[in-house]
This record gives C-alpha cells, sequence and structure tokens, in this order.
C-alpha cells in the first residue's frame, strides 16, 4: 500500500509543478517584451531533445513530451487572445 500512496503523492506534486508552469507560461507570455516567442522556441527546441533521447523509456518521454506540447499550447492560445501572431 505505501507504493501506492507514494504515486499518488508524486502525481498531486506533478500536477501541482504543472499548474504553476502554466500561470508562469501566462504572465510571461503576456507581459514579456517578445510575447513568450523565446520561450516557446526553447520549448520546441527542447520538445525534440526528448524525442531523440536514447537514455529514456517510451513512457517517460511520452510524459515529458506531453507537457512540453501543453505549455507550448498554452503560450499559443495566450497569443491568438491577444491577436498576436508567431
Amino acid at each position: 500500500m505505501k507504493r501506492n500512496e507514494d504515486i499518488e503523492v508524486l502525481s498531486g506534486q506533478l500536477v501541482a509543478q504543472n499548474m504553476m508552469l502554466q500561470m508562469l507560461l501566462g504572465h510571461f507570455t503576456l507581459h514579456g517584451s517578445d510575447r513568450g516567442e523565446e520561450l516557446r522556441h526553447g520549448l520546441s527546441a527542447g520538445l525534440g531533445a526528448i524525442k531523440g533521447n536514447p537514455n529514456m523509456t517510451q513512457r517517460e518521454k511520452f510524459g515529458c513530451e506531453k507537457t512540453l506540447e501543453e505549455a507550448i499550447d498554452t503560450i499559443d492560445q495566450l497569443r491568438a487572445k491577444k491577436g498576436w501572431t508567431k
């Protein structure tokens, strides 16, 4: 039972960290002079690096890729709402 409880704690921590990431992305995108373009570019580069990483399992890659894709999507959505282009 301890293992399942540990997994639940870690899962909750990841959800909270993802929420904080989304909030920071929003703040940076809406208030940064480049409106998040540099951050988006960095996330895209990181996504490419993860996809080619031979040291990660497919499930690890899946989780990481989805989180990075969500971050990129957040930036794109905020920029679209403000009428900014890429």
